[in-house]
């Protein structure tokens, strides 16, 4: 059986190294194939043409060097990711190393090199040329959206626990995070806790439940069959835990600080609920996850 792929996208940067500090930690990961992705820039071939134009005269060895700096950066990043990916456990031969020259740009490249067969892609909020007060660089923005077919992490800085969180509602995206956690997580002894949030302007039985009035028992159902899914591929069943919070203010501020006082560092959660519209690419709960919860490790299914 062939194992699954985990494209690991990084870019040299410190920020990047924290994602690979992220997976040496999480040992859900540890049996399936890393693959560390970077987009090269390469100098383009037409500064190389220009050089020779009196204009750019002088400037072949000052690209060059550059060029070379960035190629050693990376080098060496690899190197030290591969070091402490195998000290956590990672074999040898489950950590592959791709440096791929720019062909379309970043997030078209990673976006073509992320429909070859992977589980998942790990990625940052932030890469290299992160900008002060911004939570999301513009190339994580992208790939929220193009990536739509696959579970996406956005690594965190919180220090890994083996605890779960997956907030819930009755959709079936909701369903797909729980049969992710199980695919990646049934074996690996971490607990799981089933989390739904009632805002303060709601009673346990609304609209945001469907067309069945009784949003209870709704609830009640999916969290059953989510449990049964857990436990069918693993996880033990007394490491499974339902929690209903109501009258609340903002769910994605509720699921933020219920995961910051509980000591869980990884939410799993759909990227859309049961409001969902068309034309939206990301519900509007989980992107805000996404902000609220900056330093933990969101998991979009």
């Amino acid at each position: 059986m062939e194992k699954k792929k985990i494209l690991v996208l990084v870019d040299g940067s410190e920020r990047s190294l924290n994602t690979i500090r992220f997976i040496a930690a999480f040992s859900p990961l540890r049996d399936m194939q890393l693959v560390l992705f970077n987009v090269f820039h390469k100098v383009p071939d037409y500064y190389w043409d220009l050089s020779n134009e009196p204009m750019m005269a002088g400037k072949a060895p000052h690209m060059a060097s550059w060029e070379a700096q960035n190629r050693q950066t990376i080098d060496q990043f690899m190197e030290k990711s591969v070091a402490m990916l195998r000290t956590s456990g990672f074999k040898p031969e489950d950590v592959v190393l791709k440096i791929q020259n720019r062909v379309k740009g970043v997030t078209r490249d990673i976006i073509a090199e992320a429909a070859r067969g992977y589980t998942a892609v790990v990625a940052r909020r932030r890469g290299f040329t992160k900008v002060p007060g911004l939570l999301m660089g513009s190339v994580a923005d992208k790939l929220l959206i193009s990536l739509g077919e696959i579970p996406l992490f956005f690594a965190g800085m919180e220090p890994v626990t083996e605890k779960i969180l997956i907030p819930m509602d009755s959709s079936e995206s909701s369903m797909n995070a729980v049969r992710f956690v199980a695919d990646i997580a049934g074996k690996s002894g971490y607990s799981v806790t089933l989390f739904h949030v009632v805002r303060e302007n709601e009673v346990f039985s609304d609209e945001s439940y469907g067309d069945n009035p009784d949003g209870r028992k709704i609830m009640l159902e999916v969290f059953d069959q989510a449990k049964a899914v857990l436990v069918e591929r693993g996880v033990n069943a007394e490491s499974i835990e339902e929690k209903v919070i109501t009258g609340e203010g903002s769910r994605a501020g509720s699921i933020a600080r219920f995961a910051a006082e509980n000591g869980f560092s990884t939410i799993v959660m759909g990227r859309h609920g049961v409001s969902k519209v068309r034309e939206f690419f990301l519900g509007r709960v989980s992107k805000k996850v996404l902000y609220a919860a900056h330093k933990h490790t969101v998991c979009l299914v």
